[in-house]
C-alpha cells in the first residue's frame, strides 16, 4: 500500500505518529505497530527515514485494524516502509483540495460534538478520526503562556474554539520545546491570508480532568500553507 504523508505528530518523544491519504481511494491511513516496533523520529525524513510531509510512502504488507472511530489504522512493519519520492507542492495541495471537507460536520459527522472551547467524539463513537480541511476563516496560532501549549483559535463558532497543534514540525527534537520563530513564521503568512489546509485528528480516548467520561479530542495534526505546502517546516 502507498500513502501519501500528509499527517505527522508528535507524540511522548521519540514516538511519532504518521497518517496519509491512499491516492487509489482517496482515503485516509494510519499505520500502525506494536508497542515492539514503535513508529519514532528515526523514521522522518530528516533522519534518512521515510515520513515527511508530502512523501509518497511505500508500506509494505497492510492489515486493517479499524475500531471506531480509528477506521483508517492499518498494521503494518516499519522495516518495509520505504519513501518513493515527495510530491511536488501544487500536486499535493491539489490532492488535499480533493479530499477536503467544507466543514467539520462533513467531515467527522454528527457525533462530532462541541465541549467547552474544544470538539470531541465520546469514547468509541464517530465515523472517522482523520480529515482534511480548508480554512474558510482566519486562523489565530498562539502559545497558550498559562500551560506553554501551542494551540490554534478556530473561530468557527461563537465562543471560538481552541484546538492543540500537534505538528511536529512545529518542536524541537525532544517534540516539547516550540519553535518560536516557526510559529512567527506561520503567524505572519496567516495575517497575510495565505490559504491554509488542516490536517485535523482525534487523539485516543481518554478521561480529561473534572470530564464524565473518556472522549476523542480534536487536535490540529498538520497545517499546510499554500505558499509552501511541503517541506521540513509548515
Amino acid at each position: 500500500m502507498q500513502i501519501v504523508v500528509n499527517h505527522v505528530t508528535r507524540m511522548s518523544a521519540p514516538r511519532i505518529c504518521v497518517a496519509g491519504i491512499d491516492q487509489e481511494r482517496l482515503e485516509h491511513v494510519r499505520p500502525t505497530t506494536p508497542p515492539s516496533d514503535a513508529i519514532t523520529r528515526a523514521l522522518l525524513r530528516e533522519q534518512g527515514g521515510p515520513f515527511g510531509m508530502a512523501a509518497v510512502v511505500e508500506l509494505g504488507h497492510t492489515r486493517p485494524a479499524a475500531t471506531a472511530p480509528e477506521v483508517e489504522d492499518h498494521q503494518f512493519e516499519t522495516a518495509q516502509a520505504h519513501h518513493i519520492e515527495d510530491m511536488h507542492g501544487d500536486e499535493f495541495l491539489d490532492l488535499l483540495d480533493v479530499v477536503s471537507a467544507p466543514d467539520l460536520a462533513a467531515a467527522f459527522g454528527p457525533d462530532l460534538k462541541r465541549v467547552g472551547w474544544k470538539y470531541a467524539l465520546d469514547a468509541g463513537r464517530g465515523r472517522c478520526s482523520l480529515a482534511v480541511l480548508r480554512a474558510e476563516q482566519r486562523l489565530h496560532i498562539e502559545v497558550d503562556e498559562r500551560y506553554g501549549r501551542l494551540q490554534v483559535r478556530f473561530d468557527d463558532v461563537e465562543p471560538p474554539t481552541y484546538l492543540p497543534v500537534t505538528d511536529i514540525r512545529f518542536y524541537e527534537p525532544d517534540q516539547k520545546t516550540i519553535r518560536t520563530s516557526v510559529v512567527e513564521n506561520v503567524r505572519a503568512r496567516l495575517r497575510r491570508d495565505v490559504d491554509a489546509f488542516l490536517m485535523l485528528g482525534v487523539a485516543r480516548a481518554y478521561r480529561a480532568r473534572d470530564d464524565d467520561r473518556e472522549r476523542h479530542w480534536l487536535q490540529l495534526n498538520g497545517i499546510c500553507l499554500a505558499d509552501r505546502p511541503t517541506g521540513k517546516t509548515p
